[in-house]
């Protein structure tokens, strides 16, 4: 009886701690989505980021800057994947370590702000993955504008004024 009781106990233990492994496509079928968009995981979880066609990242950013990495953050570096590619994707796995909500964008340039963001435990309101993606979508460059000219424009505010302008 004790034996059974004992042996019951190591075998049932490890399962109360196991983590959850979780997979998230990235660029499937030349979209430029995360797919899933966003998970819930507890900490120890594992999420395996799998790379499609061209060139993609998964890179730790903020709430408040969607596409712009944080320091020492999170990034998978770029995972180019040729168009002739079907299987065997390069894959990259990250153990989350917090229970707050993590956030991460794609630094291939124009990506982001296509909407091509991610996130791990996003709160159901208040500070949303909806609202997260918005605002990389609102960091698009204008029409007829380039990415890099908005951006710089947004991180130096006088330096996107015409010579005539700083004059005024």
């Amino acid at each position: 009886m004790i034996f059974s009781a004992i042996f019951t106990l190591l075998f049932t233990l490890p399962l109360a701690f196991a983590w959850t492994h979780h997979h998230v496509e990235v660029g499937p079928n030349s979209q430029l989505v995360y797919d899933p968009e966003y998970i819930t995981a507890d900490i120890g979880d594992k999420v395996t980021f799998r790379f499609h066609q061209k060139n993609h990242t998964v890179t730790q950013s903020s709430f408040q800057t969607p596409c712009t990495q944080i320091f020492d953050g999170f990034n998978s570096g770029f995972n180019p994947v040729g168009p002739d590619v079907y299987d065997n994707f390069p894959t990259v796995t990250l153990t989350v370590l917090v229970d707050t909500p993590l956030w991460f964008h794609c630094e291939q340039t124009g990506h982001c702000p296509q909407g091509m963001v991610f996130a791990i435990n996003p709160p159901a309101s208040g500070n949303t993955f909806d609202k997260f993606k918005a605002a990389a979508l609102a960091t698009a460059a204008p029409t007829g504008g380039s990415h890099a000219r908005a951006e710089m424009a947004r991180r130096f505010p006088r330096a996107s004024l015409a010579p005539k302008d700083l004059a005024q």
